[in-house]
Order: C-alpha cells, then structure tokens, then sequence
C-alpha cells in the first residue's frame, strides 16, 4: 500500500498505490459468459478460430460506430 514510484534524475513521485483502486482479495477463478458473443455476434466456440473472433468484433464495432455517428448527424 504505501509503494510509490520516483523518477531517478528529478525525484518527482510518478506512481503511487491509490486505496480506492486497491483490490484486497483477489479471486482465484474468473468464469465469463459466452452468451452475448454467440447470440450477437453469432461466435462458435468449436468452429470460431481466435483470429476469425477478433474480426467479427471488430466489424460489428465498424457497424456500431457507423451506426452512431449516423445518428449524431440526424440530431
């Protein structure tokens, strides 16, 4: 907690530990929910490679953004 971090030529602190930030306990398991990627982006853990995962993301936030900023131009 009281970690801190100096620049070595001005002495100035660059980084500290902020409390509000702090994570006392961590857990040891992290389990997701894959429902959202299958349903929205139609994603299939068995035959979806990680690359081709990546580009379905990626084309729907395109698609998302296009979306948006048609939207903004409309108000």
């Amino acid at each position: 907690m009281d970690e801190k971090g100096y620049d070595a030529e001005t002495g100035k602190m660059l980084v500290c530990v902020n409390p509000a930030w702090f994570r006392p306990t961590d857990v040891d398991n992290l389990w997701g929910d894959p429902t959202k990627a299958k349903t929205v982006l139609g994603w299939n853990p068995q035959k979806t490679s990680y690359e081709e995962l990546v580009e379905i993301m990626a084309k729907h936030d395109r698609e998302l953004a296009k979306r948006e900023k048609t939207l903004k131009e409309c108000e």
